[in-house]
């Protein structure tokens, strides 16, 4: 499959305002550069302008195009390739990419609501003094792979509908983390049992139905989640809205896996991406025993961000309702270290949306961003940029000292260096054992914390 692969003049997300960003887009196939005769490009922005044109590109001479921003946000780049028939061209994909100017600076389109904390206290009590039961558990063994037990799970709830989920726990003696993982918007049971080493795994559906029928004989059983969470009179008010009920379930489900004797009581890991980006920072925004969010193309951020002129997604319509769900709002809320990867062409869940739900966790926190791609697409060639920050150290610097690595061995911090072809600094450091070797590594990396055996630690641990 051809496809086209998008550079900027300098790293896609250190623009200033009103600064012009210039990209190159070339036609690629297998990672070299080929020819395409006709390209049809698109240009938006989140300060409104829109463009469009017909260009090519050839071997080593890629098309050329300009933008700029007056406030912060992104351009988007769309180009598709068309034959000599003037008809899209089935054999590339078509490049969603884009840049940001000062994206540092995006904020909440909205105000959390002044009784925001009473209604989730009201939700958090409710599923605290619910004497929530397995009213199934079905052995599912039989499927799991070797080394693991699994479960079809259903679990009584205050909301009318139960929690079902697949769990999966190790078969051996011991205590475990617990993953808990939601899926996407769908209406469909959790039919795949997941894994993770060492660990239990409880994979949500967002509905309570079952988890042994088909997608379609869902939509065909369950008519009354066609379009569900997009009914506009449901969402004026946060006690009709159907995403209530669908919090309240996943609360619920947390909970009950944590009365498991084969729990560890120390590690509670909420993911998912999507639909289960916004599921998984609603529980970790009201279950303290939460300790690491860790979520991918999150959705219904900043709900409002279309009534301000910034480029919209596909979700609900702003109301009153929703502004005690929206993904940004729970984020605030949010205190355990959060990793999350978002994509420079998704306009399901536009990046200036899901930037400002980044800014607004006060925590430890990492974003990944990859250039290029989409809401359920990837690039061939992969172009990544990272933010990392940590409240212990607010101004992100590594100093010149003595470091101990997680796996033990130490090392000594020589210099803070600069990548000239990636544009990001980079940490010298020299290993203070065996030859004295010295070693380069992307400052984000080094400052990061990883999680490992249930833990989330930092990579490169400060001691003298």
């Amino acid at each position: 499959m051809a496809y086209f692969k998008l550079t900027t003049n300098k790293p896609a997300l250190s623009y200033k305002c009103n600064e012009i960003m210039e990209f190159s887009v070339q036609a690629r196939s297998n990672c070299t550069d080929i020819a395409c005769r006709f390209i049809k490009w698109e240009i938006r922005t989140d300060d409104g302008k829109y463009e469009t044109g017909f260009g090519s590109c050839e071997e080593g001479k890629p098309l050329k195009l300009t933008a700029s921003l007056s406030r912060p946000g992104f351009v988007r780049i769309t180009c598709t390739a068309f034959n000599g028939e003037y008809a899209a061209d089935s054999s590339f994909d078509v490049l969603e990419a884009g840049a940001g100017a000062e994206i540092e600076k995006l904020t909440y389109c909205d105000t959390v609501p002044e009784d925001f904390d009473e209604y989730w206290q009201d939700i958090e009590k409710l599923v605290e003094n619910f004497d929530c039961q397995a009213t199934m558990w079905n052995d599912i063994s039989y499927n799991a792979k070797k080394g693991f037990k699994a479960y079809d799970v259903r679990i009584s709830t205050p909301e009318g509908r139960p929690a079902s989920a697949i769990v999966s726990i190790p078969d051996k003696e011991g205590t475990f983390p617990i993953k808990m993982v939601f899926n996407g918007y769908s209406v469909e049971g959790s039919r795949l049992i997941m894994y993770a080493d060492d660990t239990i795994v409880a994979f949500v559906n967002a509905h309570g139905i079952e988890n042994d029928i088909t997608k379609t004989e869902c939509i065909l059983k369950y008519t009354d989640l066609s379009g569900y969470g997009f009914n506009e009179t449901e969402n004026e008010s946060n006690m009709t809205t159907y995403w209530r009920g669908m919090m309240i379930r996943d609360l619920i489900a947390t909970k009950y896996m944590k009365t498991l004797p084969q729990w560890d009581k120390k590690n509670l890991t909420v993911s998912g991406g999507s639909q289960a980006a916004l599921q998984s920072t609603t529980v970790a925004a009201h279950d303290k025993d939460v300790t690491f969010l860790d979520i991918y193309i999150p959705w219904f951020c900043n709900l409002a961000a279309e009534n301000n002129g910034y480029m919209g997604g596909w979700r609900p319509k702003f109301k009153e309702g929703l502004r005690y769900f929206d993904t940004v709002a729970q984020a605030t809320r949010v205190k355990c270290p959060v990793k999350m990867e978002v994509r420079l062409g998704d306009y399901c869940c536009p990046p200036s949306t899901t930037v400002t739900l980044y800014n607004a966790f006060d925590c430890y926190k990492h974003m990944t961003v990859v250039q290029s791609g989409t809401h359920s697409y990837v690039p061939p060639e992969r172009e990544e940029f990272h933010f990392v920050y940590d409240p212990q150290n607010p101004d992100g610097q590594v100093k010149k000292g003595k470091y101990r690595h997680f796996k033990g061995n130490e090392y000594e911090v020589i210099y803070i260096g600069f990548d000239s072809e990636s544009c990001e600094n980079v940490v010298v450091y020299k290993a203070l054992y065996g030859q004295n070797d010295i070693w380069v590594r992307p400052e984000y990396m080094f400052r990061e914390k990883i999680f490992k055996n249930g833990e989330f630690i930092s990579r490169f641990e400060y001691i003298d």
